[in-house]
């Protein structure tokens, strides 16, 4: 049980990262990335403050999301 604590803590951290990295680069996209981010956003704020009734799968899944949009974003 600690163990999936601790990995739902990480994932956790290693999402509000990513986010913020994607924040910071987000003004200089286009529209399209803009979009998504207003899509994508509210359930990264849900998944971060619900983390420890959410499973790790959804945060992964939510992690692949973020990380998959933050590397279209660096191609902008």
């Amino acid at each position: 049980m600690a163990d999936a604590k601790q990995d739902t803590t990480t994932l956790n951290q290693e999402l509000r990262t990513l986010a913020g990295e994607v924040r910071v680069k987000l003004h200089l996209a286009g529209m399209e990335l803009k979009e998504e981010w207003t899509k994508l956003e509210p359930q990264l704020d849900r998944a971060v403050s619900s983390a420890g009734i959410v499973s790790a799968e959804v945060l992964g899944d939510l992690k692949k999301r973020l990380t998959e949009f933050k590397q279209r974003l660096a191609k902008h």
